[in-house]
């Protein structure tokens, strides 16, 4: 007798557990039916519903959530990129008066450079061109031009990736059997920061309309993500289906200019109501 007790205990038990089992199974199975998601190098795009059928009486509320999945790093070799102008030289530990011959000299983003070199006695300009690589771990940069290579030691006087107006670049190395100190000061504002390019959402419906959105201009919404890892933005709304719709559709883009495009939409049935 206490055998059969002690078996209908553990049948119960077990029976009791598979039927929580089999819940959460079918609680997961509709909470997937109800989220949709894609994913950029960078970013996961999520959209959950709160049901994916109603009947036009009733809205549906919504959340998209853009997850970051990898931190940006602006490039090693920043500090080098921007419009320079000599402002001191010495060699061989000798000052010079560099006022007859100022140098400008500029760093593009695409690794090429040129160097302006004026006469201030007959009013000509030399122009220098080429190809630069800048190792920010060992400060060595590398100029490339006409198939001739200098090795530099090049370091700035301010430690953030992006050198600001009138920041400074101190170059050391050696030419034709000298030594060169030269100091150079950024004197144009730079054209780029080097900042993540902005990331816009767009919501788009059919078969109703949006309403109560944390967004109220929801049609283009920047999606501002803080830079570190697993960081979120949420946008809330309500889905309202139309009268005369038996289908409808929640769409949501993620647009950046280097990441690209990413799109997930859900699909909502609407019952018809007499």
């Amino acid at each position: 007798m206490v055998k059969i007790k002690q078996y209908l205990v553990n049948f119960c038990f077990i029976a009791l557990m598979g039927l929580i089992v089999s819940c959460e199974d079918l609680e997961n199975e509709l909470a997937k039916d109800f989220t949709v998601s894609t994913s950029n190098a960078m970013f996961d795009l999520k959209l959950t519903v709160e049901n994916n059928s109603t009947d036009s009486d009733t809205p549906i509320a919504f959340t998209v959530t853009v997850t970051r999945l990898d931190t940006y790093v602006v490039r090693q070799d920043a500090q080098m990129i921007g419009f320079w102008s000599l402002t001191s030289q010495a060699i061989d530990g000798e000052s010079q008066n560099i006022s007859q011959y100022p140098i400008d000299i500029e760093f593009f983003e695409d690794n090429s450079y040129s160097k302006q070199i004026a006469n201030t006695v007959s009013g000509e300009t030399d122009y220098v061109g080429g190809n630069w690589t800048y190792d920010k771990s060992s400060n060595n940069l590398t100029l490339i031009s006409e198939g001739n290579t200098a090795s530099i030691e090049s370091s700035f006087d301010y430690p953030g990736p992006v050198v600001p107006l009138d920041g400074y670049m101190m170059w050391s190395y050696s030419d034709g059997g000298y030594s060169y100190e030269e100091s150079y000061q950024k004197t144009v504002e730079p054209t780029s920061f080097f900042d993540e390019p902005f990331t816009y959402m767009y919501l788009d419906v059919s078969g109703g309309e949006i309403s109560g959105t944390t967004y109220p201009d929801y049609s283009e919404i920047e999606a501002v993500v803080e830079n570190k890892l697993d960081a979120n933005f949420v946008v809330t709304g309500m889905f309202e289906p139309g009268l005369d719709f038996d289908q409808g559709n929640i769409a949501v883009s993620l647009y950046n200019e280097i990441y690209g495009t990413v799109v997930v939409n859900m699909q909502i049935s609407i019952k018809l109501l007499d």
